[in-house]
Parts: structure tokens; sequence; C-alpha cells
């Protein structure tokens, strides 16, 4: 366990959400009104700076002692089911027995829509989580850092991309989230490694816990399950996609279920959009400013679709990233706004108006989209195309969230 008696009750990363939020985190979060200011959620959220997740936290530090086999246990019991195990360690037991306890307002109807609203927007669905999700995250000094010591450049740019992609696909496919599903699987397996990486960036001498809190903490780990719905929302908005007020509840409450499978503690996942919309606001608005490494990952991010386009014959495949780049830079400086994308000094030219040209298209679209029956088709067809590019990314690897690879442990299992 990460010795959370070391750090102090509100890290200095802490910025006032009322009085002193960042420039760029206004603009970020316009669509969904002020931070909340329930006294209890807010004290939440400046306690979850200093807190982990317990039950992971235990069985990391089972695993490590382990070693190999302490990865293989968990992933049959994952796989199998705990009652699999025999004599199932105490740490071990207690992780599982956290999981397989589905809450009481867990609602499949809304699962279900939630995966489908997110898949039914195409293609924009990119632009959503890369220049929504991830680069909002990249905007905030304390997130980055966790990403930057645990080696999110080079060639691990557009590979952490793919991984991203394969989690979110993993989710969106597995309609309810149901206990034998890959999205469940993958959300378990991203809390383990969440945690490896907490014991691992904790205890580097770099490290410091008086600033930033505990690394992949409590509140930035609600911070990550809202930014897979809300961060995503947002943008969709920016772009001229209307969600009804049905598919935004389904959005939130998909990622509600999956940040409680993620070890989000219960007073951190909001039970609806109004809920969720406030302390987005508040954990947004009180995240600390770029730096060079929200910069150096912002970067990484635009151009990690050239790795994509390398077996292109050139220079057309030269081309072509360069353009794909320009593009999604564009697009990012839209969804962002113009403070966070000066600060994380995304380039300024004139594909901003890319949106723009684009919106009427998204609008007539979106009519279509939001018709029940095509809705449900336009989703079908979007994750057979996510599954084949999924299938196609990890056709000779797994995703390092799968099998333990790159983790901080030793001896650990490279194979399911």
């Amino acid at each position: 366990m990460t010795g959370k008696a070391d750090i102090p009750a509100t890290p200095t990363r802490w910025r006032d959400p009322d009085h002193d939020p960042a420039p760029w985190t206004l603009h970020l979060t316009r669509h969904f009104g002020a931070p909340s200011a329930d006294p209890l959620r807010r004290a939440a959220v400046r306690a979850g700076l200093s807190r982990g997740d317990a039950e992971a936290d235990a069985l990391v530090e089972w695993m490590a002692a382990e070693k190999g086999r302490g990865w293989r246990l968990f992933d049959q019991a994952l796989t199998e089911g705990i009652e699999r195990i025999e004599a199932p360690a105490p740490a071990l037991a207690a992780f599982f027995a956290q999981i397989d306890r589905r809450p009481d307002w867990v609602r499949d109807d809304l699962l279900r829509l939630g995966c489908q609203a997110a898949l039914s927007v195409g293609p924009l669905l990119r632009y959503a989580l890369g220049s929504g999700t991830l680069m909002v995250g990249y905007c905030s000094s304390a997130i980055a850092r966790v990403l930057m010591m645990t080696g999110a450049l080079g060639d691990r740019a557009y590979k952490r991309l793919e991984e991203t992609g394969k989690f979110a696909v993993d989710i969106f496919a597995s309609g309810t989230v149901g206990r034998h599903s890959a999205g469940f699987a993958s959300a378990v397996r991203v809390r383990v490694m969440h945690a490896m990486v907490r014991r691992s960036v904790s205890r580097d001498p770099r490290w410091r816990a008086d600033d930033w809190g505990l690394p992949v903490n409590q509140a930035d780990m609600s911070a990550t399950a809202l930014a897979f719905s809300l961060g995503m929302v947002g943008p969709l908005i920016d772009l001229g996609v209307q969600l009804t007020a049905q598919e935004k509840e389904g959005i939130v409450h998909l990622w509600r279920y999956v940040g409680y499978i993620m070890g989000v503690e219960e007073d951190l996942l909001p039970d609806s959009y109004a809920q969720a919309s406030a302390l987005f606001s508040l954990l947004v608005r009180s995240q600390p400013d770029a730096d060079d490494d929200s910069r150096a990952l912002s970067v990484a991010l635009l151009g990690a679709g050239r790795e994509a386009l390398a077996g292109l014959p050139q220079p057309w495949g030269r081309w072509l990233a360069d353009l794909d780049a320009a593009a999604y830079a564009g697009v990012s400086r839209h969804i962002i706004g113009r403070a966070a994308a000066d600060t994380l000094g995304l380039p300024d030219t004139g594909w901003r108006v890319l949106p723009k040209l684009m919106r009427p298209a998204i609008v007539a679209a979106n009519g279509l989209r939001r018709i029940g029956p095509a809705r449900k088709g336009f989703a079908s067809l979007r994750l057979r195309q996510l599954e084949a590019q999924i299938a196609r990314a990890f056709k000779s690897r797994k995703a390092p969230f799968e099998t333990g690879e790159g983790s901080p442990l030793e001896g650990r299992s490279r194979v399911l």
C-alpha cells in the first residue's frame, strides 16, 4: 500500500474552482454549468486527491509478493470466477467480492442506451474521445505528469491511443457490461494497472506528494470516468450532435458503472446527468494548469496517426499523415477552446474552421441518428468497423492492461 498518511489532506495542486480556475477550464465546462457547491461533494474531491483504491492496492501488494503466480491467479479469478480458486488469498477474495457485487442502482436499459448513443455518432467518436477525453486530460499537469512518468511518448503514443480505443470499444460492445463481457474484464484489468502505476510512481523519488497528492487518486479516477462520459458529450455538442436527454443519462449511467468497476468510490460517482455536470465542472475547474509534460503529450497525440499511415506508399503516406495531424489539430482547437489550445501549443491554422464547415452535414445526419431504429443501425455498423480496426491493431500483440506487461511488478505473467 502507498503511504497515504504522509500526504496532506489537500495537495497544493488544488485550485479554487470558484475564484481561481485555470482559464482553459472555463471553455471546457461551459456546457455543464457551475461546479458543484455541495460541501460533501467538495470534501470528497479534496480528500480524494490523497486516496487510492484500497482493494486494488492490497491486491497489487499481494501480487508483487507472489510474482507471476499472483497475476495468473488474478486472471483465472477474473475469467473463470473467484470460486474456481482454492483457498484464495484474502486480498484476492476481497477484491473480487467488491467487483462481483453488481449495485442495485445499475439499469441494463440505460447501459445499452449509453453504448448505442456513443457508437451511433460514427467517425465523430474519434474526435470526441481524442480531442475531448484525452486532450482535455493532458491540459492538467497533474494527470500529464503520471502519464509521462509511465512512458507515454515515442512509439508508445500511438500504442496508447490504440489501447485506449480497445478499452472503449470493449466497453461499448458489452451492452450491459455483464460480468463475463470483454468490457467488464478490460475495466477490471485497467483498474489493476492503475494500482500498479500508483504503487510504482508514489515510490519514485521525483514524486512530490505534498504538491501532487497520490498518483491515480480517487479524484483523478472520478475525473477519468467523467472524461469518458461528459468529456465526450461536450465535444459532440460542439460538433453539432444533439443527444437526447435520455441518451445523456445513458452515457452517464454507463460510465458510472464502469467507474464503480474501476474502483471509484460511490460518493464520486454521480447518479444523474445533472449531478455529473456539476461534479465534472468541479473536477475540471480545480485542476492545475498545463506544463511541458502536457505539451509533449499533446504533440505526440497529434502525430500518432503517422504510424497508422506508415504503410502507405510514399510520399502519399507522409502527405496524408500531415493532413490528418493538421485536421486533428484544427478540430481539437475548436473543441477545447483557444485558451487550452494555446496552453498546449496546438498549431493555429485555417483548419480550425473545419468543424464549422462540417456542422451542417453533422446536424442533418444527427436528425436521422436520433430515430431509434436508425440509432441502432448506426451503432451496429460503427461497432463492426471499430472491432475490425481493433482486431488489426492487436493481431500480433495484446494491450498491457490485459497481460500486465510493462507494469512495475516483476515476474508478471505475459500471457493470458
